[in-house]
């Protein structure tokens, strides 16, 4: 089935802030210093592999992740992206030896779908024309956009954690709690979503019809994402979820909301 090809050459752009937003911010906060002898990071991955391993991965980690960056913003920019997105791809599964996170593993396979595609375009040019050159590409990164949402929401259905609303009263409230001891701020929430989400008699109520909510709009987002009528609806409704994603933790998923968003143009032919 032909498509246009500036789909994909959209997407590539986005993906490319989206793991330039992710890469940067791993950076903050003494970032250049997680994998030092001697540091957290690495006494766990000697508890996990062997000391040759552990030691091996400290002393690429600095290398890797400046590579990385620097592939990020030629992928965005269009620069080489054949090669460039390959060593994205490299930079993150390398993340995953030291951080294991399905938002990492998602946006991987976002980067992946750029793979087999026929026209990423070059430099900041899009090609408008309809061919099959993206064809397949574009199917992938669609059918992993789905399993993201709908996955997810088999997950959560399954957790009586989750679809009880404890899970994130929890979270929201250890967070609030543990502020002040962090060295860095981590966590940002309105005093005014805490005074009637936790501080309430019924703030675990209310913490439940979120995570209902939050699954029936997983659902049906992608649904209406094919449909042209209801596709500025869901793109509105999507970018405000993901608004509300990033409250919980804006640092640590700012890239996988990014990704996913930008996803959103690919559901169109």
């Amino acid at each position: 089935m032909p498509t246009s090809e500036s789909r994909m050459q959209y997407f590539r752009i986005f993906i490319g802030v989206a793991c330039f937003a992710k890469f940067s911010l791993a950076l903050a906060n003494r970032g250049w210093y997680r994998l030092e002898r001697g540091g957290y990071t690495h006494y766990v991955l000697q508890r996990r592999m062997d000391k040759e391993q552990a030691d091996l991965i400290s002393a690429t980690y600095r290398p890797v992740i400046i590579i990385r960056l620097f592939a990020s913003i030629t992928l965005a920019c269009g620069i080489l992206p054949r090669v460039s997105a390959p060593l994205v791809l490299g930079g993150l599964f390398y993340e995953l030896i030291y951080e294991y996170r399905y938002n990492t593993i998602y946006t991987a396979l976002m980067v992946a779908s750029l793979l087999p595609a026929g026209n990423l375009g070059s430099g900041l040019t899009i090609s408008h024309q309809t061919s099959s050159a993206n064809t397949w590409a574009q199917f992938l990164a669609v059918l992993i956009t789905l399993d993201l949402y709908w996955n997810g929401v088999w997950l959560k259905v399954r957790s009586p954690h989750f679809m009880s609303g404890l899970l994130l009263a929890q979270f929201v409230h250890g967070a609030e709690e543990v502020k002040g001891l962090l060295p860095y701020r981590e966590f940002f929430y309105p005093r005014p979503l805490l005074k009637v989400l936790n501080d309430s008699p019924t703030g675990l109520q209310k913490w439940k019809l979120a995570a209902q909510a939050t699954i029936m709009l997983e659902v049906a987002i992608p649904i209406a994402l094919f449909v042209p009528q209801a596709r500025p609806w869901a793109i509105a409704i999507g970018i405000a979820l993901h608004m509300a994603f990033a409250l919980l933790k804006p640092r640590g998923i700012i890239g996988f909301s990014i990704a996913t968003l930008a996803s959103y143009i690919l559901f169109v032919p």
